[in-house]
Order: C-alpha cells, then structure tokens, then sequence
C-alpha cells in the first residue's frame, strides 16, 4: 500500500516539475539573456557619448579610447567596433566569433557602433540559470518524496493494522479495543468490522450450541436403536430378519458417522486426509440399501464394478454422494439405473445414469449450485452442491456427462489395487421365492422380501 502511494506522489510530483518548471526555466534563460542584452546596451551608450565627444571636437577616434571601455567590463568579454561617416573602423577586444550576441547604433556625428558578446559568455552566463532550474527541480522531487513517504505510512501502518485484526478476527483471536488512526475512513471500516466479528462470534457460539445439543438429541435414540437392532439380531432365528437387522445397523452406523462428521466439521481447521476405499464394498452397501426403494417403484438398479476398485477418498463422504445420485436417479428418473465404474492406473469414474426424461437444458450445469432443482421437484436443491463438494474435498470431481439420459459422473483417483477387466455386476435380482443363488453372478447381493411367520 505505501509503495502505490509513494509511487503516486512521486509520478505527480514529476509531472508538476516537468509541466511548471519547464516553461519557468524557459523564461528564465530569455531574462538571462535580455539582461545581457540590457548591458550591452548600456556599454553602446557610452561608447556613443565617448565618440561624440571625440569626434564634435575635431579629433580623430583611436583604439586606445574603445579598448579602456572593453576594460572596465570585468566581467564580460567583449567587442566594439566604431565606423565613422568617413568610412574608417575602429575595432577593440577580441573577435567575438560565430553568432555573438550584438547591438548597434549610430551616433550623433553619423558613426555605426556594434557592441558584440561572445556566445561562450552569453552560454556562461545562462549556466547558472540553468543550475538553479535543476537543483529547484531536484529539491521539489525530495521535498516530494519525503512528504509522500511520510504519508504514504500515516495511510499504510492503519491499513496494517486493521489487516492484522481482521486476521485475528478470522482466527477468534481478537484483542481489545480498536485504537484510533486519526484516519475517518479507516477507523470507520475497523469500527464496523469489530461490530461485524461480534455478531459472527454470537451466530457461530449459537450455531454450535445447536450443533451440541442437535448430537446429544439425535446420538440418544441412535443408540436406543442400535442396541434393539443388536438385540434383534441375537435372537431372531429368521435368516430374513437377522439380514434386514444387519442392514439396518450399517445405516444407523452410518448416519451416526455422517452427523459426528457434520458436528466436528465445524471445529477442524484442516480438510480431511483421504483414505483407500473399496468402491466395492461401497456399492454392494449401497446396491442392499436401495434395491427395496426401487422394487417397490418397479423400478431395477444395476451395479457394475470389478472385484478390485480401490481409489482414493473418505468411505462415508464417498458413501453419501453415491446415496444422492441413487435417490435422485429414483425420484426423478424411470426405467433402469445403472451405475458402472471405469478405471485405469491413474483415475476412476462412477456412472450413474437412468433412462428417464433427462435434465432441463436450461439448468445445464447450475444443476449443481445450491437451492437449484427441476421445476417438477420438491427438494431443496442442497444434494448434489453437497455432494460435489464432498467429492471436491478427497481431490475428485462430479460432473452432469450428459442431460439425457441424466447421467452423472464421479472421478476419483485410483488407489493401488487387483485390477479386474471385466466389471462383474452386483444388482438386484428378481424378487420371487426359490432364488437360486448358483445362478446369479458372483459378488450379487440377494436381497429377499420380509415374509409372513407361518
């Protein structure tokens, strides 16, 4: 900051020296050399009275008589030249060479006198002019100079100051009580950011009061039902009963670990450290969550991932964005939704794409900024801004690939791992009784329908 404004106050104080001492200098040289101009004048006026004199007399002029007025002048070299009416010159001094500074007149007795000054001392004389411009000149510039730094720190050190608090501020180190510049301007703006950091200071204690109390309330009955389902689990002899049990656990285990994350996110100053996550793992879970929402909607889903598809992210972030593409594939597509997994050595993609109407062109890729959804839908447009974000966060992106068929894609980056060419699936299969498990491909999920105690 101080450097712009030292920087401005120089280049003005430049351009006024330039723009006034220019012309200033000019009229100066022209006094300079009107005043020599003046002398030697005067010089003509007394050789013109001293040849007068002379010549009313009868008497012839001689060099003797010019060359003592040259004398007198101590400080200017000059020459005079005297042409009478006969005809004859008279000359004394010494030549005054190429292009001096002359004047001439003529006498009562009709003689021509030409007083010349040498240009060497016409240019000595305009020296010192010159050396009084440029040390003008130079004054202005540090006068300039020293008030520009003198301000530019009376502005800066306020403006480092207030820096300083609005770090400390953002940090929750805030420390006493702004003390006066002497600048308006400044000490308004610090005024209004110690009102500012009070009011964030009181929002922030109250949202994680309810952040605080919100854990407490919902960690309560989570474990009351963890625990039932625990006990459930232990004692029911239905193997149908005992796999929805186990289902259930996973999902109370999950929410519990996404709201501890949505609580202590608040209170960490660092992003989170990716891990390697199965993708595997990741969609049989989510293949066994949601395959009942979509049998109920006569609808399929189908997961297509090798055996071996490490990457690298957080399990229950990466969990969540994949729930989000699902739900919004079932609540607002149709048909079959697929979720396929393409990798190499250095990337991952996860498609998830279904065969309904697709996205409104006109939503484009604003589909993933917030409080943005269809015209048709009922959700608060978070889902998938969050979902970007969380994939952002573990370094991957989600991407709209096309609008119809809707078709999303997350790309993660791949972790070392047993690679497999071909995706074996892992869907859901036909809901009837009598299953045969050797028929289904290897790693499916069977997922069978609650059925009545005999």
């Amino acid at each position: 900051m101080w450097q712009r404004v030292l920087q401005a106050t120089i280049i003005t104080v430049v351009l006024a020296v330039l723009l006034l001492g220019i012309p200033l200098g000019w009229s100066w040289l022209q006094l300079a050399k009107q005043r020599l101009s003046a002398e030697a004048t005067d010089i003509l006026d007394t050789v013109r009275v001293a040849s007068d004199a002379r010549l009313s007399e009868g008497r012839p002029l001689d060099e003797a008589l010019l060359q003592g007025i040259v004398d007198e002048q101590t400080d200017l070299n000059i020459a005079i030249s005297v042409t009478t009416r006969e005809g004859d010159t008279i000359t004394a001094g010494d030549p005054p060479g190429s292009d001096p500074l002359s004047v001439s007149g003529r006498g009562a007795e009709q003689q021509e006198i030409v007083v010349d000054i040498p240009q060497s001392d016409v240019r000595a004389h305009t020296a010192s002019a010159w050396v009084i411009i440029v040390v003008a000149g130079l004054s202005a510039l540090s006068v300039g100079a020293s008030v520009a730094l003198w301000q530019a720190q009376r502005i800066s050190m306020p403006l480092a100051r207030l820096n300083r608090r609005a770090e400390e501020m953002g940090s929750g180190r805030a420390r006493g009580p702004w003390n006066p510049s002497g600048i308006t301007e400044i000490d308004d703006v610090a005024e209004e950011l110690i009102r500012s950091g009070a009011m964030l200071t009181e929002r922030l204690e109250a949202e994680s009061q309810l952040a605080s109390n919100a854990s407490h309330q919902l960690r309560t009955p989570l474990t009351a039902l963890s625990m039932r389902l625990d006990e459930i689990l232990a004692t029911s002899s239905e193997e149908w009963v005992r796999e929805e049990a186990r289902i259930s656990l996973e999902q109370i285990d999950r929410l519990t670990e996404v709201v501890h994350d949505l609580i202590n996110a608040p209170r960490s100053s660092q992003r989170r450290t990716p891990g390697v996550v199965e993708l595997r793992s990741v969609l049989t879970q989510q293949s066994e969550e949601w395959s009942p929402a979509y049998r109920r909607a006569h609808r399929e889903l189908r997961i297509q991932v090798p055996r071996s598809a490490a990457v690298w992210g957080s399990n229950g972030p990466l969990t969540q964005v994949v729930a989000t593409l699902l739900e919004n594939a079932l609540t607002h597509g149709d048909g079959r939704t697929t979720v396929k997994v393409r990798r190499n050595e250095h990337s991952t993609v996860v498609e998830v794409t279904d065969e309904g109407g697709g996205i409104d062109p006109e939503l484009g890729t604003r589909i993933f900024e917030r409080s943005i959804s269809g015209r048709s839908s009922s959700g608060t447009g978070v889902g998938l801004a969050l979902a970007r974000t969380l994939v952002e966060d573990d370094g991957g992106r989600l991407e709209l690939l096309t609008e119809t068929p809707a078709t999303f894609g997350v790309f993660l980056i791949s972790a070392p791992g047993e690679d497999v060419d071909d995706p074996e699936p892992v869907e859901d299969p036909p809901s009837e009784a009598g299953d045969d498990l050797e028929s289904l491909p290897q790693g499916s999920v069977v997922r069978r329908r609650p059925r009545s105690r005999a």
